[in-house]
């Protein structure tokens, strides 16, 4: 099935099916009632309304009697959860400026090439206020500080981690890698299990086929952390997802989206965004030791001496240059960094089998004998990324985790109250 992205097609089917179909259950409710109370915070009928009208108006989801259940239940679950949040936020007397908001809230809008003057209409022509997804945003904003001063400074990646995660990485560096979007479905008990996220994860793909936009859907009905980010988990190789996702991937045409994936604890949707496929290379930083060749003084041979009493005493670039300062009639020459397609024959078959921290057997150039000692190596190419990369994604990965367990510690100590 084909990914729809159309925010603006989402509001105006919304628009127009406000006038021909009332809201069903949430119509019966007040805008006086009380709908939940999380420990101290209420959350009123209208809060709920609005926020069921809302992920009608941008998603473009169906209004029959099933659709209408299951947009109410994960309103009123979202609300919970930003109460949870804003709760802890003040706990940490956490101060959420106004211009912050206005300032997400503009970006989130632009992303989908709509102007917050067509958004307020559009969405005040269906009943809903802009606040509704200001403070959407707000809670979004404070948990995030929340999760990274809790988590954030605490994370440590090894060295260890890393080379097996780029290990793993390089093995499938010329497989193609693709940009993928989730919509993950959790099993909880409230929505009757894995059978209950079986038939979530269907409805999303009801909802995709007949138009709604994924990011949108994954931002209100998403449990991944990457909901906030409207399910867009960025690039990814074969082998960094679980298997079950990573076995579906593969299958996947550009633009198109899976069939529920089940997993312990929850069903998935994903969206295979993009796919490319890239050649990777070895990405060197050379130092040349070189020594000109005279002819009328032994030539090549007198020269490749030379540079072989360098090479025995090289150790590092960090000190090349200094330590051919005390040998006579050797210098050094900086090539900086080359990828390997860039270079000559010469160079290439110089290098072969030549690790960091190693010089190649001196070669005869262009009235030179010269080494090609190497300061670093390493592949590269737009599916290999760097040990800084891979770091950054591993703690990105383990302060997700983090978040959802703190967040589900947060509902289960809470005192929750559904009227």
């Amino acid at each position: 099935m084909k990914i729809s992205s159309s925010f603006r097609k989402a509001l105006l089917i919304a628009v127009g099916l406000s006038a021909l179909c009332t809201i069903g259950p949430v119509a019966a409710q007040t805008t006086q009632g009380i709908s939940a109370v999380v420990n101290e915070d209420i959350i009123t009928s209208y809060d709920l309304r609005q926020r069921v009208l809302f992920i009608l108006a941008t998603t473009g989801v169906e209004r029959d009697e099933e659709s209408l259940r299951r947009v109410q239940n994960q309103a009123l679950r979202n609300l919970i959860d930003e109460q949870l949040q804003m709760q802890e936020s003040r706990k940490f007397d956490q101060t959420i400026r106004d211009e912050e908001v206005n300032r997400n809230v503009l970006q989130l809008i632009s992303r989908n090439g709509l102007s917050p003057e067509e958004v307020t209409q559009q969405l005040a022509s269906v009943g809903v206020s802009l606040g509704t997804l200001q403070n959407q945003v707000r809670a979004d904003i404070a948990w995030q500080r929340i999760v990274g001063g809790l988590f954030g400074s605490r994370i440590r990646i090894s060295d260890a981690q890393i080379d097996e995660t780029f290990t793993r990485l390089t093995a499938n560096a010329e497989k193609p890698s693709y940009r993928v979007a989730e919509i993950y479905i959790e099993a909880t008990p409230e929505i009757g299990g894995q059978e209950g996220a079986m038939q979530g994860a269907q409805a999303m793909i009801t909802q995709l086929g007949q138009g709604a936009p994924f990011q949108l859907l994954a931002q209100q009905f998403s449990s991944s952390p990457s909901a906030a980010r409207g399910g867009d988990i960025g690039w990814v190789n074969e082998g960094e997802l679980r298997p079950e996702i990573d076995a579906a991937m593969k299958n996947i045409e550009k633009g198109n989206i899976s069939e529920p994936i089940q997993v312990p604890g929850g069903v998935y949707v994903i969206a295979v965004i993009d796919k490319r496929i890239s050649k990777p290379d070895t990405l060197y930083q050379l130092q040349q030791i070189r020594s000109e060749i005279d002819p009328d003084n032994g030539g090549f041979e007198t020269a490749k001496a030379r540079v072989n009493t360098a090479l025995a005493v090289v150790t590092s670039c960090d000190t090349l240059k200094n330590t051919l300062d005390d040998i006579d009639g050797v210098d050094n020459l900086d090539m900086g960094e080359l990828k390997q397609t860039e270079m000559n024959d010469l160079i290439i078959n110089a290098l072969e089998g030549v690790e960091a921290g190693q010089g190649s057997k001196p070669v005869e150039g262009p009235g030179v004998a010269v080494s090609f000692f190497v300061c670093s190596k390493s592949l590269t190419g737009e599916n290999i990324p760097t040990r800084k990369q891979i770091e950054d994604r591993l703690i990105d990965q383990q302060v997700a985790q983090a978040s959802k367990r703190h967040l589900r510690d947060l509902r289960r100590d809470a005192a929750i109250s559904i009227r």
